[in-house]
């Protein structure tokens, strides 16, 4: 028999273009998280509608799911050749109430999908481990956002204790506020399949906040944090910019 809640879950993938292996049902293992993160590919044949997911399904889903979403956000991916479209976040302000929206208005999601991608997008979802620098609401749509994600997989090191006392104020004190607007650090929880392990172990946002003084930093202080990577994890990241394009 199929449960509530592996109904809302099984919802929440399909809402947002994913698919979960034949016979397999969503997560039941989400329970505590606060933040979606989902990623859209790019690729021969892959099409992704930003405009229209911004000015139709990201409108829809906050005017279905309201006051329990604290934030939504768009970015699009800036480089050429990236193998990905576009990164999501959803910070979750309430885990339940966001689920029974699923319940809800999961269909209608689902319905739109077709109508600005034929790509099918990994989510996960993440815990809130630490943030420096301005409020979540200070980066703006056309702002800069550097997505860092670490790739999961068997027997990986990923120490976020490490990254929030160690790497991520060491990367703050080298760039400066002038450099970085925002920074913020999150976990991956759990992917979408029952008793899965979430995709990226790690992801991180830095929303740069001047580019020209982001970049020379980088250029003069990059061999230091390279030397501190082994120190948090046995992997090196995938890193992208973004630039934000919605806001809800």
């Amino acid at each position: 028999m199929t449960t509530r809640r592996e109904v809302t879950l099984g919802m929440l993938a399909a809402a947002f273009g994913a698919t979960l292996p034949l016979g397999v049902r969503a997560a039941d293992s989400a329970k505590g998280v606060n933040c979606l993160t989902i990623v859209y590919p790019a690729g021969e044949g892959v099409t992704f509608n930003a405009d229209y997911y911004r000015d139709h399904h990201l409108k829809t889903i906050m005017k279905l799911y309201g006051s329990t979403i604290e934030r939504f956000e768009l970015r699009k991916v800036s480089a050429p050749q990236a193998k990905y479209a576009a990164a999501v976040n959803i910070w979750i302000s309430d885990l339940d109430a966001f689920k029974a929206n699923n319940d809800k208005h999961g269909k209608t999601l689902q319905d739109d999908v077709p109508n600005f991608t034929n790509g099918r997008p990994t989510i996960q979802f993440d815990k809130f481990h630490g943030e420096m620098g301005a409020k979540r609401s200070a980066p703006k749509v056309g702002d800069t956002c550097l997505t860092i994600l670490y790739p999961n997989s068997d027997g990986v090191r990923w120490d976020v204790e490490y990254y929030k006392k160690g790497h991520m104020p060491l990367i703050m004190r080298l760039y400066g506020e002038k450099a970085i607007k925002r920074f913020e650090l999150r976990k991956g929880d759990a992917g979408m399949a029952p008793n899965s392990k979430a995709d990226y172990i790690g992801s991180v946002n830095i929303y740069i906040n001047d580019q020209a003084a982001f970049d020379a930093a980088g250029k003069e202080h990059g061999p230091t944090l390279v030397k501190d990577v082994p120190n948090f994890s046995s992997v090196n990241p995938i890193a992208f910019p973004t630039v934000i394009y919605g806001i809800g």
